[in-house]
């Protein structure tokens, strides 16, 4: 019984670090799909708020939507997780990203990532603005 359970952990561990979408502490993140409108607005609310400089973004990979770029990420605030997608108009500082189409980048840290929100449609969209750099 315990070799299952360590070996459900370690699948979990190895195949469901992009799938996360939920948090027990926030109840929009746990009770929405990441694309849904309410979650875009939480998420939109959280990345904007008093606490945006503590969000640790872990990039996942990158994803190709209605021929628009998007860094699909995991947001970290304290033991809330998240997920999010960002639009890609400037890629100062993701040069080698863009190269390798994210390969080899999945897991790696986006540091002091800053985003600007777009609320000029029906929902939210993050839009990438600028980056420290990224930790592998």
């Amino acid at each position: 019984m315990k070799r299952a359970a360590i070996l459900m952990v370690i699948v979990f561990a190895l195949t469901g670090t992009s799938c996360i979408k939920s948090s027990k502490k926030n109840k929009t993140f746990a009770g929405f799909d990441p694309s849904s409108r309410q979650y875009k607005q939480e998420l939109t609310r959280l990345v904007t708020g008093k606490n945006a400089e503590d969000i640790t973004y872990i990039f996942n990979r990158l994803v190709k939507i209605k021929g628009k770029d998007y860094l699909d990420i995991s947001l970290i605030l304290n033991d809330m997780r998240a997920q999010g997608l960002v639009l890609v108009k400037n890629w100062t500082k993701l040069e080698e990203l863009k190269r390798t189409n994210g390969k080899g980048y999945s897991g790696a840290e986006l540091r002091n990532l800053k985003v600007e929100v777009d609320n000029s449609t029906a929902e939210p969209t993050l839009i990438y603005k600028e980056l420290e750099k990224i930790v592998d």
